[in-house]
């Protein structure tokens, strides 16, 4: 039964209850190739701590500050909707006072009806529903285009939301449905925040790779750079250089069995590795590259501020937050119960590249 489809890049997503069924499918002409689907995640994990803050939030955006070059690039261009930065993430608060004014028509949800291997019964596969369940994509929005009590990287850009987590996690399949649909829509620039690791070479405990949906990944990636889209994706958060198979091997869980696996088995960064991405990575407050990062050389594009925990390693939990450290290394932005709240990650560093592209564009 098929149960997803992304048509323009001649995908679809089928369940089967048998391996013969899905050996019959492999063994038809009309099919390339039959993989299992993977599983992708947000790249920040990092618990939300909400607080109260006074017209003084300012001071306390040292990462704003890096990159406005202290609300110089303000003064220089006011962005407006007319330029749009799709989010392909967990949706957007729509409410939120600090981003309201900057949500264009067109919001989409990729979430099918019963979400997450049919145990979300809430998801009722609305494509309209595009009201953020998780929080992560909302504080994204918040980086781009916030526009309140405090500022994005370009306040009042326009943003449209592509759900693709409820509370659970995302199909890849529902990640490329949604990088198809924000290029057709016109996005000028589409921002992921999210990633996994994939095998393309050697094999995992099943005796299979991702090199298929690595593949399907590629045409994504190339439908939306025909249709004019930049494609901007952050970095993984286990601070690897990824260059080092002996460091980003391990990160592959399938390879971490008594099956074995070899130096020869590539793991890539997705979907920060793919030609056509502009792949970011993260930086602190001291300009160097943040503790949970990835890296490695001729990966990453550009860095731009996402947090760090130096100060965090430095002063211990108890110093850390009595001492207002914390202030000074984590990044603030929008919170989906219209608050605010602080948070580190490679997803933060990644909306401030998209909402430049987007400036320049």
């Amino acid at each position: 039964m098929i149960s997803y489809e992304v048509p323009e890049i001649h995908l679809l997503s089928v369940k089967s209850r048998t391996g013969e069924q899905l050996k019959a499918l492999g063994d038809s002409s009309l099919i390339e190739e039959v993989y299992s689907s993977s599983v992708f995640k947000s790249t920040t994990d990092m618990d939300p701590v909400n607080s109260e803050y006074e017209d003084e939030i300012w001071n306390t955006q040292w990462d704003m500050q890096q990159v406005t070059g202290n609300q110089k690039s303000y003064q220089m261009h006011m962005a407006d909707k007319e330029t749009v930065i799709a989010i392909i993430d967990s949706g957007i608060t729509p409410d939120h006072p600090d981003l309201a004014e900057s949500i264009v028509e067109g919001s989409k949800n990729m979430v099918p009806k019963g979400g997450y291997k049919g145990a979300e019964p809430y998801e009722t596969g609305d494509i309209h529903d595009f009201e953020d369940k998780m929080g992560h994509g909302t504080g994204v929005a918040g980086q781009i285009t916030a526009n309140g009590v405090i500022k994005g990287a370009a306040p009042g850009i326009g943003i449209r939301g592509y759900r693709v987590f409820g509370l659970r996690s995302a199909k890849t399949e529902w990640i490329l449905k949604a990088i198809v649909e924000a290029a057709k829509d016109d996005a000028d620039v589409i921002n992921l925040s999210l990633g996994e690791y994939m095998l393309i070479s050697g094999e995992s405990n099943n005796g299979g790779n991702d090199r298929l949906e690595y593949k399907a990944y590629q045409r994504a990636i190339n439908y939306a750079y025909k249709q004019g889209s930049i494609v901007v994706a952050a970095v993984g958060n286990d601070g690897v250089d990824v260059k080092n198979r002996q460091e980003i091997n391990p990160l592959y869980p399938n390879l971490l069995t008594d099956h074995g696996w070899t130096a020869s088995a590539k793991v890539v960064d997705m979907p920060a590795s793919l030609p056509k991405v502009v792949s970011v990575g993260s930086v602190g407050p001291t300009g160097e590259r943040s503790t949970f990062s990835n890296y490695g050389r001729n990966f990453i594009d550009i860095y731009a501020p996402g947090g760090d925990f130096r100060y965090l390693n430095m002063y211990g939990m108890d110093g850390w937050i009595t001492g207002g450290w914390f202030e000074k290394e984590l990044i603030l932005t929008t919170s989906i119960d219209g608050t605010y709240y602080y948070d580190a990650g490679v997803s933060y560093a990644a909306p401030k590249v998209s909402a430049a592209l987007g400036l320049v564009k």
